[in-house]
């Protein structure tokens, strides 16, 4: 079963989204500021595919939607673990309908469960952890979202943990990441010691990385210690480097204007 392996798997294929040709509409009201260039936003994407095929993935590539500015953030659209992927109802009503392109592509490899009308979850909210899906209750992931989701996964051997999410944070996501097995990488200022205390009397490592590169929070990990993260975040890059791990770095200034970041980009499956 896929989801045996750790964290989100091993990372092997992932499904991406070009950039919509209304991406200057895109949402953004947490730290980005809005997109101002669609070219400059589609070359940051195409460096991000690049990152992704530099560490042996196979990308499989969607067009973009017109009608959807944010359809590039292709992670919220569908949560796989083990051998099911699990199709919510977007958190933002201006999102739904990103979704039926992904049904049909995952649907070749996967099992489909579609969320209930009234559930809300978006993927980003969801961090494959060891053998467990820490999952973000937050503004646009809802208890009845979470509670399809959990049935799901606990079905199917995957434990859960649930985190409340401050309003003033998109997603579980936007300041937390797993690496690789056994450690979190998080950012101050948004979530706290107590909510990761009971991972840590299990043996879990939480490295904090400073407020102001909370941004930089948001990774992704391979096996054999090589990791991608955002660029301009020095600090979070040298505790990564302290951490042993070979460093791939990635200019998402322009996904982050539309409150993007590495991981909301992609499923892996």
């Amino acid at each position: 079963m896929m989801g045996e392996d750790w964290g989100s798997r091993k990372r092997s294929r992932a499904l991406v989204r070009e950039i919509s040709p209304q991406f200057t509409d895109a949402l953004a009201s947490y730290f980005g500021t809005g997109p101002t260039d669609i070219e400059l936003s589609r070359q940051a994407h195409s460096n991000y595919v690049a990152a992704l095929r530099k560490h042996g993935v196979d990308v499989h590539v969607l067009p973009g939607l017109p009608d959807h500015p944010d359809c590039t953030f292709v992670e919220d659209t569908g949560v796989v673990f083990g051998d099911v992927v699990v199709i919510p109802h977007m958190g933002h009503p201006s999102r739904e309908g990103e979704q039926s392109a992904v049904k049909e592509y995952l649907a070749e490899f996967l099992t489909v469960y579609e969320m209930p009308e009234g559930a809300t979850l978006d993927g980003g909210d969801v961090i494959f952890f060891d053998d467990k899906l820490l999952i973000g209750e937050s503004t646009r992931t809802n208890l009845q979202g979470i509670s399809f989701l959990q049935n799901i996964a606990e079905s199917r051997g995957f434990d859960t943990m649930v985190f409340k999410i401050p309003s003033s944070t998109l997603h579980l996501t936007t300041v937390c990441s797993s690496p690789q097995p056994g450690l979190l990488i998080t950012a101050e200022g948004h979530l706290t010691p107590e909510d990761f205390a009971p991972l840590v009397e299990n043996g879990v490592d939480v490295v904090w990385v400073p407020n102001e590169e909370s941004y930089a929070a948001n990774v992704i990990g391979f096996e054999d210690g090589f990791v991608i993260v955002s660029e301009g975040y020095p600090k979070t890059k040298a505790i990564l480097q302290e951490l042993g791990f070979t460093i791939t770095c990635v200019d998402m200034e322009h996904i982050r204007s539309a409150d993007g970041s590495l991981t909301c980009c992609s499923i892996f499956y």
